[in-house]
């Protein structure tokens, strides 16, 4: 799925989430270019520690506490710093509450096919 300047994908599990980031170093992104959202922190500490991506835990207990006394979502917070459309932050919130794993990178690629 590609947005106006990141790529997404999006897998569940922890060996699809190492096999696309290196699917995706090899279409030329760095480790430093790919995010990864997940509500696991064990498959967070995994990749990060493995692959040296960013990790980004969406459930965090400090993201739980914001959202009991601020009424927002955190998860959806961070999406729309993402500058996503309204449905692409409801379809990624459903995906990470259905405990898939979401990446994405910093810009687009545009010398992939």
């Amino acid at each position: 799925m590609k947005s106006k300047n990141r790529e997404f994908e999006v897998v569940y599990t922890e060996q699809e989430l190492e096999e696309k980031v290196e699917e995706m170093k090899s279409w030329g992104y760095d480790k430093n270019d790919i995010h990864v959202l997940a509500n696991n922190a064990d498959i967070l500490n995994s990749v990060e520690t493995q692959e040296g991506v960013h990790t980004h835990e969406t459930e965090t207990i400090t993201d739980k506490f914001k959202s009991v006394f601020t009424g927002e979502d955190a998860v959806r917070e961070e999406l729309n710093a993402l500058d996503l459309s309204q449905a692409e932050i409801d379809e990624f919130h459903d995906i990470l509450d259905d405990d898939g794993i979401v990446l994405y990178t910093d810009h687009r690629n545009d010398t992939r096919i």
